[in-house]
């Protein structure tokens, strides 16, 4: 899944001579945390409502040389983007490991979107169909494809629709597979499941109530 496809591309976006009253305006009004800084279509920065925040204080600290006045002088200069062609997996990576919130979608030095937190969550939503009735199994399988096969044909012969299945690594020799079906009844696919040797797991494999 392509970022370009997440990326929002109607854009709220500020000159680098706007007023610092009229950048905290703007985010109020859109709801919003982060906007980017463009001359034309050109990214030059990106000023966060954190940013704003810290030039208050320091103007009310009295700091030499006054306290700011327009974005550019508060802008993050160095910014971390993104290109429509990269995948929202890449998306994830970045904002967790640098804890961002947003980060600006460029084509060039052109800039044609932005993609927050929560374009990723939607994305990884909808690869989990979690909407509507369902519950979600987790099953054990030995790191072999073989057994990946063997867990879709089983699958396959359930009296249930398969909403989603998502194959994730499981310690060094195993996969763990979050299966989600559309049923209420969780205990009647896993006794199944347990009837062909698959190992599903219970939430007392992993916590105990202390």
């Amino acid at each position: 899944m392509f970022v370009g496809r997440r990326m929002k591309r109607d854009l709220v976006t500020v000159p680098p001579g706007a007023s610092l009253s009229e950048a905290a305006r703007l985010l109020k009004a859109n709801r919003i945390h982060h906007l980017p800084v463009v001359e034309g279509r050109k990214l030059l920065g990106i000023v966060t409502d954190t940013d704003l925040r810290n030039a208050t204080l320091r103007g009310a600290a009295g700091e030499v040389g006054g306290a700011p006045r327009t974005v550019e002088e508060v802008m993050t200069r160095d910014v971390v983007t993104l290109s429509p062609g990269d995948t929202i997996d890449d998306a994830m990576l970045v904002l967790c490991r640098q804890r961002f919130g947003a980060l600006p979608v460029v084509d060039g030095d052109r800039l044609v979107g932005i993609v927050a937190k929560a374009d990723v969550l939607a994305a990884l939503l909808e690869t989990l169909d979690i909407e509507g009735v369902g519950v979600r199994l987790e099953v054990i399988l030995p790191r072999d494809m073989g057994e990946v096969t063997r867990l879709s044909a089983t699958l396959r012969e359930l009296p249930v629709e398969v909403r989603s299945l998502v194959l994730a690594p499981h310690g060094k020799d195993q996969y763990a597979a979050f299966v989600r079906v559309a049923t209420i009844d969780a205990s009647g696919v896993r006794d199944r499941l347990r009837g062909k040797k698959f190992d599903v797991a219970e939430l007392s494999d992993f916590y105990e109530p202390g």
